[in-house]
């Protein structure tokens, strides 16, 4: 797989603050799709604030 250079641009999420490293794991086709939309309840609302801090 090294020869290939697969995952060479792959960032370890645990490496960065926070464990999170921005970066992209779908296809062209269905980057910036949106999949969950927290709902409107105490615990979803702060999982909305803690994902857009992300």
């Amino acid at each position: 797989m090294k020869d290939i250079a697969y995952g060479q641009n792959y960032k370890y999420a645990h490496s960065y603050e926070g464990n999170f490293a921005e970066q992209e794991f779908l296809p062209d086709a269905l980057s910036g799709s949106t999949f969950y939309q927290p709902g409107k309840n105490p615990r979803e609302e702060d999982m909305r604030k803690h994902l857009r801090k992300l």
